[in-house]
């Protein structure tokens, strides 16, 4: 496995993020335009819950063999969601656009779910190394169940019908099958290469869409067993990547991939007060996450390791002056 030399990225990665963040911004800036089935093309809630299990991936892969100082860890995380969300919120409000906002589960939606597994991450950690994973994810699956079942599936796909108390519920399986591919990437086995599992991600993710907007089977009740094929395809490209190195544009691409996930809808407002042919909304929007990328989410990434290291730093320290025998901890 392929990382970046001067980072903890993981080759493969960025990849998986470029593709689930531009689908995403396609699905709501040019599928509404699109003709007859191509509108499927491109879609946004599978791509979140690709997301999903790239961030529990990310999350527990540092973890699997080390301590977690939940302290600042935490730190680090808020600091690299919550200021860039801030910010969006606020521009998006300044554009009018009332329903970008944690409620109404136009786009914070997922970053409400992200922040509530960043929290009970520190929880699940020592649960897992206790009774394993698959325990965990089964438990959130009949729960997630519960809730699709029980308050009903959101005929499009919307996360507005179940609110922010909610949402993470729905959507926690796919954030623990993550983990649990991080815990056992070394020795999982994947067929097929990743061609492969490109094509049959997408093709499934549209079959989706498609059932959401034309069946009953709405995304909240199809995503739990899309998440395992999602992580599927996150193996394979991070083999791929390992075996014959990154797509390096793509990489590029998904460094920014949060900033893109933020701002296209606000970048998108903007543009259409000067021209409006979707093709150019959607390039001239791609463009302007830029600069909020550079600006902005970028920063945040550096000042969340700073407080991070400064944080582990000082528990060291106290524990040292404590007396804590580290290598007796790390032997547990």
């Amino acid at each position: 496995m392929r990382s970046s030399q001067h980072s903890n990225r993981i080759a493969g990665l960025d990849t998986v993020r470029a593709v689930a963040a531009l689908s995403v911004v396609f699905a709501h800036l040019l599928g509404p335009s699109m003709p007859g089935i191509s509108r499927y093309i491109f879609t946004g809630h599978p791509a979140v819950i690709a997301f999903f299990v790239v961030s529990g991936f990310c999350i527990h892969y540092p973890y699997r063999r080390q301590e977690l100082r939940t302290a600042p860890f935490l730190a680090g995380r808020f600091l690299r969601i919550v200021p860039p969300s801030a910010v969006a919120f606020i521009m998006a409000q300044a554009l009018g656009i009332r329903a970008y906002n944690p409620i109404d589960g136009f786009i914070l939606w997922s970053v409400v779910c992200e922040a509530v597994y960043y929290c009970l991450y520190p929880l699940f950690l020592p649960a897992a190394r206790r009774i394993g994973w698959p325990l965990i994810i089964a438990a959130s699956v009949i729960a997630s169940y519960g809730i699709a079942i029980g308050v009903g599936p959101d005929h499009y796909g919307n996360a507005k019908s179940y609110g922010p108390l909610l949402n993470w519920i729905v959507g926690l399986p796919a954030w623990l099958i993550g983990c649990y591919l991080a815990e056992n990437f070394d020795r999982l086995k994947l067929a097929g290469n990743v061609w492969l599992w490109r094509a049959v991600t997408a093709a499934t993710a549209s079959v989706l869409y498609w059932a959401t907007i034309n069946t009953p089977a709405g995304f909240y009740l199809t995503m739990t067993p899309f998440s395992a094929l999602a992580a599927c395809w996150i193996m394979a490209e991070i083999r791929s990547a390992a075996d014959r190195g990154p797509v390096k544009t793509l990489e590029a691409i998904g460094a920014a991939c949060f900033s893109i996930y933020l701002v296209h809808i606000i970048a998108a407002t903007a543009v259409e007060w000067l021209v409006t042919p979707p093709i150019v909304v959607c390039t001239l929007s791609l463009a302007l996450v830029y600069p909020f990328y550079r600006w902005i989410e970028k920063p945040c990434h550096a000042a969340a390791r700073r407080a991070k290291a400064k944080l582990e730093h000082l528990e060291v320290r106290r524990r040292l002056d404590e007396g804590v025998d580290f290598g007796a901890e790390k032997s547990l």
